[in-house]
């Protein structure tokens, strides 16, 4: 992988390109990739793969411990390519991986950044050599457009964010016509990539109309889902889609979510956009949309959970019942009222640690490792507000620093700290799963070991308020026909 190549957060599954009727039918074939990591003997190594383009919600699909002489060696089966994600505690790296292949790889990173909770912040990643890799690679073709393609953009338009003009793109876009085969070919997947990173790039830069971009890349008769840059095309196409459209009209969208909660209501009264007329796209249209309005107060998100529920469970397209299921799950995990993701963790003697122990009080849970400066200045507020509310409520302070030994001596140099200290137990996919990727952070549960906040109010001055609030006497309640009462 290239430093010019974007290293995308969120990882996206790929496929090899097919009518969009084909894409379950294909048989299961394995994919292995074997080498060495010696810098990292003993870690785990996990495969980490997109369930979808749409819901992005990540899946752990392989892992292996790397052995003491480096060795590691991971297999999954899958019916198309796909973009998958190397991680090793939080170091990460990606490639696209194809059936029926098996892959070499040497894998090694700077030590120093290895040892970061969040190493892509100092532009540490994961290195991976390939042993036998050749022009005709598929991640040495895209990664090669990828960065021939920036330095056009770079030279031509080196200020992408200010107004572009049709000659600058019309450079950017002969320079790259030029070196690469700009064509719509849905059965090849290598130039469908192509195709639709340079629509999204048209998109952006000449801010084409809505209509004339739908003529132009989406009128046809395949949906590529699991086509990367066709997805991200898609996506960005029909974000925010239903809400702005004036063809279809905020209250009118308002009413048939919020007052009728019923799906095919919606799928009915949006088709008349003719933007929408394919049903296949309108469906994908509510997906991609859903989400959004769940985040929006106006809406009912009961409703949308609903509506996201009908499609799992009738939607003519296999592809369509699997996202709705993904963001079922996605919208419902880290909100408030949610449960916290199953985890083994330690306590600092040892012994195992279960958040489902700490039922009956509310939790607050701070994250922290030796790094984190601000964390320590959190754990001086911490003693305070322990001091002045006892056992009303339990603190937690959850170390992730990738060794135990550095908790240990910790906790031996404040000993004034006298809560529970726990170490993640390089439960990297729980991390993963929260979110965390940076210090501070935190979280609140309730009494009934649910999530009042995933970021639990601001310790320096709304969680004593906060606390205040909760924990305040109730006032004595006075009987005003009691004599004794009386003035």
């Amino acid at each position: 992988m290239t430093n010019k190549t974007t290293i995308r957060l969120n990882i996206i599954a790929l496929a090899i390109l097919l009518p969009v009727y084909g894409a379950f039918a294909q048989k299961m074939k394995p994919v292995v990739i074997e080498g060495t990591a010696e810098f990292a003997a003993g870690k785990e190594i996990r495969l980490i793969a997109q369930a979808d383009l749409v819901s992005c919600r990540q899946q752990v699909v392989a892992t292996d411990k790397i052995g003491k002489d480096g060795h590691f060696r991971l297999s999954f089966d899958t019916r198309q390519i796909k973009l998958v994600q190397i991680a090793i505690n939080t170091s990460k790296a990606e490639f696209f991986a194809e059936p029926e292949r098996t892959y070499h790889f040497t894998i090694d990173m700077d030590p120093k950044l290895f040892q970061l909770l969040d190493p892509m912040e100092y532009g540490g990643f994961l290195q991976i050599k390939s042993e036998d890799a050749t022009p005709h690679d598929l991640n040495y073709k895209i990664n090669r457009f990828e960065y021939i393609a920036s330095d056009i953009i770079d030279y031509f338009a080196p200020n992408i964010i200010g107004d572009i003009g049709k000659a600058e793109f019309d450079s950017i876009a002969t320079n790259i016509t030029a070196r690469f085969p700009i064509e719509y070919a849905p059965d090849n997947f290598y130039k469908s990539y192509l195709y639709y990173y340079y629509a999204k790039l048209e998109g952006m830069l000449l801010q084409k109309s809505p209509d004339s971009l739908y003529a132009k890349y989406l009128d046809n008769d395949y949906v590529l889902y699991e086509n990367p840059a066709y997805m991200s095309f898609l996506n960005g196409f029909y974000s925010n889609y239903l809400l702005t459209s004036p063809r279809i009209g905020k209250e009118l969208l308002t009413h048939v979510i919020n007052e009728e909660g019923n799906f095919l209501s919606l799928f009915n009264t949006i088709g008349k956009d003719p933007l929408l007329v394919n049903e296949r796209l309108r469906e994908l249209a509510i997906l991609i949309n859903l989400p959004e309005l769940y985040d929006n107060k106006e809406f009912n998100r009961k409703n949308i959970l609903k509506i996201l529920d009908d499609i799992r469970l009738s939607s003519h397209f296999p592809e369509h019942r699997m996202m709705a299921e993904n963001l079922l799950l996605q919208l419902q995990q880290n909100r408030s009222g949610s449960t916290l993701p199953e985890v083994k963790l330690k306590e600092i003697g040892g012994s195992s640690f279960r958040f489902s122990d700490l039922k009956g009080k509310w939790v607050y849970v701070q994250f922290f490792n030796m790094d984190c400066t601000d964390c320590l200045r959190e754990m001086m507020i911490i003693k305070e507000l322990k001091a002045k509310y006892g056992d009303k409520i339990e603190f937690v302070s959850l170390s992730l620093d990738f060794m135990v030994s550095p908790l240990l001596q910790f906790k031996e140099k404040y000993p004034q700290f006298d809560w529970k200290f726990v170490h993640f137990n390089n439960q990297f996919a729980w991390l993963d799963e929260l979110e965390i990727n940076s210090l501070p952070d935190n979280l609140l549960l309730t009494p009934e070991g649910t999530l009042y906040q995933r970021n639990a109010p601001d310790i320096t001055r709304d969680l004593p308020l906060f606390l205040m609030r909760l924990f305040a006497p109730e006032e004595e309640q006075i009987n005003p026909l009691d004599p004794h009462n009386r003035n």
